[in-house]
């Protein structure tokens, strides 16, 4: 879960320029992320932490808030922006449906050309381990006693087939996308 995260609150930093911990936040909630994901507000504010510790982010003057202190202003740096591509490769290569999801929020950050060459390759390990799958499953007597092998075999195999075919209708958006330049670092309150 930790990449996820990682990934996303790089993202979103990527996306907003200099920003807070509460806009972070705010923007993967208004994003719907908690929909998709285990994502806890405590784990977004331990990442930024950690993330700023690893020295992929560089950190600002705190912003005068309306109430309490000032809110410490984030941006991602060079080593970030790296770090960043690295962690959406990784999550357009994973069958973990959650880290999965997290690639596909930031396909269109890669060159087209990269991110329809990345989910192919998935589509065709999706593909191909749907089968090994179903091949196994096809040797495995049905139990309604546990482990139920087959029925799980089977419910694995569906998974994996249904997430291939969702992969070939996002690859199908993907010529109209074009990495976007990225923004202006601006600070975003809210």
């Amino acid at each position: 879960m930790m990449n996820v995260v990682r990934l996303l609150v790089l993202g979103v930093i990527r996306e907003l320029g200099r920003c807070h911990g509460y806009a972070i936040r705010q923007t993967l909630e208004e994003w719907q992320v908690q929909t998709w994901s285990r994502l806890h507000s405590g784990s977004i504010y331990h990442a930024l932490q950690q993330i700023t510790k690893e020295g992929l982010l560089e950190s600002g003057a705190p912003e005068p808030g309306n109430r309490g202190p000032g809110k410490l202003t984030f941006a991602i740096n060079e080593a970030g922006e790296v770090e960043f591509h690295d962690q959406l490769r990784q999550a357009l290569a994973s069958f973990d449906l959650i880290e999965l999801s997290a690639g596909i929020a930031f396909v269109g950050c890669l060159p087209a050309a990269e991110a329809k060459s990345l989910i192919s390759e998935t589509i065709d390990r999706l593909r191909d381990n749907a089968e090994r799958l179903a091949l196994i499953a096809s040797s495995v007597q049905p139990s309604v006693k546990p482990p139920r092998t087959k029925n799980l075999l089977d419910l694995w195999r569906a998974n994996l087939a249904t997430t291939a075919t969702s992969l070939e209708e996002i690859r199908g958006t993907l010529h109209t996308l074009a990495a976007p330049p990225k923004r202006a670092r601006t600070t975003r309150s809210h």
